[in-house]
């Protein structure tokens, strides 16, 4: 009879995450372990690639868990497309199961050569570092102000049947893990190689970017910006110049950007004024300061009152006595001083006191959306009256559109600067039109 059949005992409850991670809607170790062994067993070899972004961890701690589970969201959005586009649709997805901000990807076995997987492996790995890196950058330096590089590792196992598969296979991705460690060590140091390579080969280029007078739309002078050898890393000049900074190479790099700067100006038979970039610690270089400074702008062709330095926020002044000595040699020739980036750093009153620029440059993010906040308004208001007050002028940075422009000129803005009147270029806007 049926009540004579004894009820099989319940299975023991697993935790559900063991298989399944319902937050990037992927799968464990666990889940796809048998997938997994049996590649394993085919083959009598396996392969994978190991995707850590441990950087996440720092942003959980400063951001929390909500932002954290959202930007490893977006990694993992990323990957799965690299998947979808690079990789083979058997290959086995994951992620780890206790390490979560590790993915695993197990490459499945190849159709026609299982040699070829051997061959490739490396040109693998290589491919997804060259889809995630740059993305993992632009998603984390809002958060980390740095380059957070991803560890992209490789490494195979050998099936021996003294040894258990899960063992095996544990191995193997612990292997990888270590393997993406290295790399990405690897990575770092052949990055400082290429920077001093371009410093000392000098391929640094420069472009020009328009700043206009509200009043009546005349051009002031230009902004000259540097960029790296194009289709490299270091085209892009906000990692070009992180990657000096953590590498100890700002000075040298930003004293070759005011060179090149200068330089070019040579061609462009321009009476505007040219605004160029230098850190506080350039400022007391003693080849470029004094009667050096006058020759080279007379060699160059250059009025001083034409050359305006500015001066960024993204190093400290830790002695305003010194450095008032050593601007005092610029001062001399004529050469004006302006303040980049105000608003965004924690001595900016400290600096507007102590310095007297001639002008101070309002960061972008004061500037974006102006016409729609109150307090950007309020806020903006209060640096033109200081500005006044001192013989300042202010620069807007970052105008994109009518209505900001036009909030700026109604808030007293002196100039403006951004892709409303001009993306930088190697040629010199020479007047607004058709605005």
């Amino acid at each position: 009879m049926d009540n004579d059949k004894k009820t099989p005992p319940d299975r023991p409850q697993v935790y559900p995450g063991f298989y399944f991670n319902a937050d990037l809607g992927l799968p464990t170790i666990i889940s796809k372990f048998p997938e997994v062994e049996e590649i394993l067993e085919e083959l009598h070899y396996m392969a994978c690639v190991t995707v850590q972004v441990s950087h996440l961890s720092k942003i959980e701690y400063l951001y929390g868990s909500t932002i954290y589970t959202d930007l490893l969201k977006t990694i993992a959005g990323v990957l799965m497309r690299i998947r979808d586009e690079e990789l083979r649709k058997d290959d086995i997805f994951v992620v780890d199961l206790f390490d979560v901000d590790t993915f695993i990807i197990f490459l499945s076995a190849p159709r026609k050569n299982h040699t070829h997987l051997l061959q490739h492996l490396e040109i693998i790995a290589e491919r997804v570092r060259i889809h995630i890196e740059k993305k993992v950058f632009e998603t984390f330096y809002p958060y980390l102000k740095q380059n957070a590089r991803p560890s992209i590792g490789y490494s195979l196992v050998i099936k021996n049947p003294m040894i258990n598969n899960l063992r095996l296979i544990t191995q193997l991705v612990n292997n990888a893990k270590k393997m993406g460690e290295f790399m990405a060590i690897k990575q770092d140091y052949h990055s400082k190689f290429n920077l001093q390579k371009i410093i000392i080969e000098q391929q640094i280029s420069t472009v020009f970017q328009p700043i206009v007078a509200v009043a009546d739309l005349s051009i002031l002078g230009y902004e000259a910006l540097s960029r790296g050898p194009a289709n490299t890393e270091f085209f892009s000049p906000l990692l070009l110049f992180i990657t000096a900074t953590e590498c100890g190479l700002s000075f040298e790099l930003d004293r070759l950007c005011r060179k090149k700067a200068l330089e070019r100006v040579r061609h462009m038979q321009t009476d505007k004024k040219i605004f160029v970039n230098t850190l506080t610690m350039t400022i007391h270089d003693p080849e470029f300061r004094g009667a050096y400074l006058k020759d080279l702008l007379e060699d160059l062709k250059l009025k001083p009152e034409n050359v305006v330095f500015e001066v960024s926020e993204r190093l400290a002044i830790d002695n305003y006595d010194i450095f008032r000595v050593a601007m005092k040699d610029y001062k001399d020739i004529g050469i004006v001083q302006a303040h980049d980036d105000i608003g965004t750093g924690y001595s900016d009153l400290e600096r507007v006191m102590e310095l007297h620029p001639g002008f101070m440059k309002v960061d972008i993010s004061f500037v974006r959306g102006v016409d729609k906040s109150f307090m950007k308004q309020e806020i903006i208001k209060s640096m033109v009256n200081l500005a006044h007050g001192i013989g300042s002028a202010i620069i807007a940075e970052g105008v994109e559109t009518r209505e900001e422009f036009e909030k700026l000129k109604e808030l007293g803005v002196s100039y403006i600067q951004g892709f409303l009147f001009g993306r930088p270029g190697e040629e010199l806007i020479e007047k607004i039109e058709g605005f």
